[in-house]
């Protein structure tokens, strides 16, 4: 018995704006209630944002991954070959 996963994504997309929605519209609802409370938040997180060297921090992650690539690619290559001599060494 097959079944098709279209409902299925319909759904999980749906779910998702659902979900934004909702943050949303509750974000908005805490501005209108305490205003000076999200402008003291929002002025937290802007001066964290600052002080925090995100571009650093991601530009030392992609220099990492390309880093890794050659040896992931060799040692996996190296993996490959083992496994077809395996292969060929059995009757």
């Amino acid at each position: 018995m097959e079944e098709s996963n279209e409902p299925t994504q319909s759904a999980d997309c749906c779910n998702w704006r659902k979900t934004v929605d909702d943050l949303s519209s509750s974000t908005e609802k805490f501005v209108r209630e305490d205003p000076a409370k999200a402008i003291g938040l929002a002025l937290f997180g802007g001066v964290l944002l600052t002080v925090l060297p995100v571009g650093r921090l991601l530009s030392a992650l992609v220099r990492l991954a390309f880093a890794l690539v050659r040896p992931l690619l060799l040692v996996l290559g190296a993996v490959k070959i083992y496994e077809e001599c395996q292969k060929n060494k059995k009757p």
